[in-house]
């Protein structure tokens, strides 16, 4: 429930609004500062009406008796337009901790405080460019309106105003790619460098692999036809049986001559 001020021990800077300055295609980060100004611990709680768009660290704690803590707001990136109304809200819900609370499970006992104890500040989120973007915008938006007194003068303005809005939308949202392109160029060129060296590299060795192994065959084939060379000009080796020919020869013709003589003694 809601307390006047002057009865909430809790202060919050800044009090009412959450300002987040562009550009907004990267994270902003803002801070909220909340001080206990009470003789007791202080347990707070931060929601938002967007969550799927802010984090918020912490978004639950508690505060020692009149100190004060940071708390870091970070909006995520999208696409702004200055035409489209902002409804984003924070709520602030805190409570003068029980004197028999643990503090050491702030969800558990968050979870068994009743709602009428609970005291609650809202803020709401106001979204600003540069001084730069804005005098941009300021300029764009001055020349559709100068289109849109003119088209006034022929009986339409109300087309000139949106047909000048969407091509300012329009070209807000290249802008964003050409700036994300080029931080991935780099790498991916380097990535194809590298994969183009190793497969040059690899074909080298292959090609390396198939000389050697071209090389083996080589000198295993002259092994070989040395090795049949060699067999053929060996000197030839009778057998035993060869080499007893002349020995047999010799001892028939002693035979023979023994045998004449015999003969010759006996018939003379």
């Amino acid at each position: 429930m809601s307390k006047p001020l002057f009865d909430l021990p809790l202060i919050i800077d800044p009090e009412h609004e959450l300002r987040f300055v562009g550009p907004f295609h990267k994270p902003v980060i803002t801070i909220m500062t909340l001080r206990n100004n009470s003789s007791l611990p202080l347990v707070f709680k931060i929601k938002t009406t967007a969550p799927k768009r802010y984090c918020v660290r912490p978004n639950i704690g508690k505060i020692l008796p009149f100190r004060s803590t940071q708390v870091e707001i970070c909006l995520q990136p999208f696409i702004y337009d200055q035409q489209e109304k902002n409804k984003h809200k924070f709520m602030v819900q805190s409570v003068l901790a029980p004197t028999d609370a643990d503090l050491s499970d702030l969800n558990k006992l968050w979870k068994e405080l009743e709602p009428e104890q609970l005291m609650d500040a809202k803020l709401k989120c106001v979204f600003e460019l540069p001084s730069s973007e804005a005098n941009a915008e300021n300029r764009g938006s001055g020349e559709g309106a100068i289109g849109g007194g003119s088209a006034t003068a022929g009986g339409g303005s109300a087309g000139a105003n949106t047909s000048s809005a969407s091509a300012e939308a329009l070209k807000s949202e290249p802008k964003l790619s050409s700036e994300d392109k080029p931080s991935n160029l780099p790498d991916s060129s380097e990535n194809v460098e590298s994969l183009s060296g190793e497969i040059k590299a690899l074909r080298e060795n292959n090609s390396e692999l198939r000389k050697e192994n071209t090389h083996l065959k080589d000198q295993i084939t002259r092994y070989r036809s040395s090795a049949n060379i060699k067999q053929v000009n060996e000197p030839y080796a009778p057998v035993l049986a060869e080499k007893q020919i002349p020995v047999f020869y010799i001892a028939i013709a002693i035979a023979a001559a023994i045998l004449g003589l015999l003969l010759g003694k006996f018939l003379l």
